[in-house]
């Protein structure tokens, strides 16, 4: 009896659109202990399902709680693929989307580094790899481009200095003016690809180890 009303219930989320995340995620709130009577395949389908719900809502917390549970299951009964899909690395890499969107990064670095090991011609992980390791060293990658413009508009500003004032009136002066701009252009050159250069390492380096 209880199988079948476990059944009944599943039957009932199957008919939930597919897209109506949020329909999905009220019906397993209110029923949830009723799909534990399932059998393997049937639960892991509606376990799979209503995280997938939690992630497309962007409910980022909500999912990280809950697919851990369901990635150590994974692991336990041996369930690498479900339905022609890879389960596990699917899992993973929602989970490091998620710890990303959540600016989680060194959570979801160690997630792809495994991803990324696990399957070396995956451009999805690598390239959120990539982006994660991007946001982690903003602060020196930001904070580099806002010298290299400071440098820059005090090059413009010399430079109109060097029109109106200098070759005007102190031409003499002419000469050290125009090498002090171009001094200034050129370290905000170097800063722009010096900091471009040093996050490429530094990703290539990350990705390595």
């Amino acid at each position: 009896m209880e199988r079948q009303s476990s059944y009944n219930h599943y039957l009932d989320y199957q008919l939930i659109p597919s897209t109506d995340y949020g329909g999905k995620i009220r019906y397993f709130d209110r029923f949830h202990s009723a799909f534990d009577s399932l059998d393997e395949i049937q639960r892991l389908d509606v376990h799979l399902d209503y995280n997938k719900a939690l992630f497309e809502v962007g409910n980022y917390h909500r999912f990280v709680q809950s697919v851990d549970p369901l990635i150590e299951q994974v692991i336990i009964d041996n369930i690498y693929e479900h339905r022609g899909e890879k389960v596990f690395e699917g899992l993973l890499f929602k989970k490091a989307a998620a710890l990303y969107n959540l600016r989680q990064y060194d959570g979801a670095i160690k997630i792809l580094k495994s991803l990324v090991n696990i399957d070396k011609e995956n451009q999805l992980s690598r390239g959120l790899l990539s982006l994660c390791i991007r946001k982690r060293g903003k602060t020196w990658y930001d904070l580099s481009k806002a010298i290299a413009i400071v440098l820059m508009f005090s090059a413009v500003s010399i430079l109109f200095a060097e029109f109106v004032i200098v070759s005007a009136f102190h031409i003499d002066y002419l000469e050290q003016v125009i090498l002090l701009r171009n001094v200034l252009i050129f370290i905000a050159s170097m800063i722009l690809i010096g900091r471009e250069l040093a996050m490429y390492w530094s990703i290539k380096m990350e990705i390595k180890s």
